[in-house]
């Protein structure tokens, strides 16, 4: 039996919200290409609807085995998950790559700029909240499996 993906970091949902609200998300049939928020890289998501399982080859899918942004991205793009658009119209432009450099990929510094950034600009946080929190519930009710076979992230 495959093996089932850890939860996915909140941080990684806020990254796919973004990926899809800049269009970075390039679908055919059941595979994907999700370009990176600088656009340096681009990762491969495949598939198996009728299993239950996909992969993506981003870090966080290859390395951390929870899955990543590009693979979340493809299911919001997909409807397999749903989401409220405004609430990725938010995330639009976040230079995620950017972030991650200048916090050293402390990822919960990343969250807080971000979250501080969206406070700034009037966004109601409790129905931001609200929002990821669906997300993560629909992700982790879908219990999808990890695909094979896993390719290797992308070099820079």
């Amino acid at each position: 039996m495959a093996a089932e993906w850890k939860p996915s970091p909140v941080i990684k949902i806020y990254e796919a919200l973004g990926a899809v609200a800049d269009g970075r998300v390039e679908i055919d049939g059941d595979t994907a290409r999700v370009a990176s928020s600088d656009k340096a890289k681009t990762y491969d998501v495949r598939h198996d609807p009728a299993a239950g399982s996909i992969t993506a080859n981003d870090n966080g899918s290859y390395w951390q085995g929870y899955l990543g942004y590009p693979g979340i991205a493809y299911l919001m793009e997909r409807g397999v998950l749903g989401y409220d658009r405004s609430l990725a119209g938010e995330l639009a432009g976040v230079p995620w790559k950017q972030l991650a450099t200048e916090y050293r990929n402390d990822w919960a510094k990343v969250e807080k700029h971000v979250r501080d950034e969206l406070s700034g600009r009037g966004v109601d946080l409790d129905r931001f909240d609200a929002g990821l929190a669906e997300i993560s519930g629909q992700l982790e009710k879908l219990g999808l499996t990890k695909l094979s076979p896993r390719l290797r992230p992308p070099k820079s």
